[in-house]
């Protein structure tokens, strides 16, 4: 486990553009300010983040998308199209030095970070392990609970990923495409059968605000890590305005695909 010690942001809950523009200016300011990072955030409106690689035009349907109200944006984290529920998903971001880890290899290295945040949670009862569909993934009990993305520059390391409390495949796959031969019905049957939530596995009605708020109180009182409640600097919130208005707002940034 990383022996480094983690700032723990206040859980907040953004736009989409807010959500990625302030992953990216902790994630881009990291050689400067030397501090690992833990963030805790929701979406409103529900949102479509698509990898830094893909084309929005086949992953997304944009007329559904608009029809909802919900958002979409381009992440600089790798991986797949993922619909991010206002009303049942909690993402963290963590932001650390490679060189800390103890994994050198890739696929490995996502086990590891997720692992802060999934470690935390078997005191709540919560049975983990790792296998990988489409990206590294966590299971309990044999469905996926998270995916996970990753963005690197030098020895940076930027992850995303997903805690699931809640889902709604139906309205998953009105805004996701999906790949030829399949139908959205298909789909959704999938997700029952292979995914599940922590509200599901912990048999209890949980909010983002809630796991959050466990998380980190046990998160500043483990031995496995060292964390401390922070905020972010002014450098921080400066940059991620200005990535807010010169990238993540612009079409040339959403459909860019590169």
């Amino acid at each position: 486990m990383i022996n480094q010690a983690f700032r723990l942001l206040k859980f907040s809950v953004n736009s989409a553009v807010e959500n990625m523009a302030i992953d990216e200016a902790i994630f881009r300011l990291y050689d400067e300010l030397k501090q690992e990072t833990i963030r805790f955030y929701s979406w409103k409106p529900s949102t479509v983040s698509i990898g830094k690689h893909q084309n929005i035009n086949d992953e997304v349907n944009m007329d559904n998308l608009k029809k909802l109200g919900f958002d979409c944006v381009r992440r600089i984290s790798g991986g797949g199209a993922v619909f991010h529920d206002e009303f049942g998903e909690l993402t963290y971001s963590v932001v650390t030095n490679s060189n800390f880890l103890t994994s050198k290899i890739l696929e490995t290295s996502y086990y590891e970070l997720s692992q802060l945040v999934f470690h935390p949670l078997t005191k709540m009862g919560l049975n983990f392990n790792y296998n990988k569909i489409h990206c590294p993934s966590v299971f309990s009990e044999g469905k996926k609970i998270s995916g996970n993305a990753q963005a690197r520059s030098s020895d940076t390391v930027l992850q995303h990923g997903t805690l699931l409390i809640n889902y709604r495949p139906e309205i998953m796959y009105s805004v996701l495409k999906v790949r030829q031969g399949r139908s959205s019905e298909s789909m959704v049957k999938s997700v029952y059968q292979h995914v599940t939530t922590l509200t599901e596995r912990l048999k209890q009605d949980l909010t983002p605000q809630a796991i959050v708020d466990f998380l980190q109180k046990e998160l500043v009182v483990s031995k496995h890590v060292k964390c401390f409640y922070g905020e972010l600097t002014l450098e921080e919130k400066h940059l991620a305005n200005k990535l807010v208005k010169e990238k993540y707002k612009t079409d040339d940034w959403l459909h860019s695909g590169f």
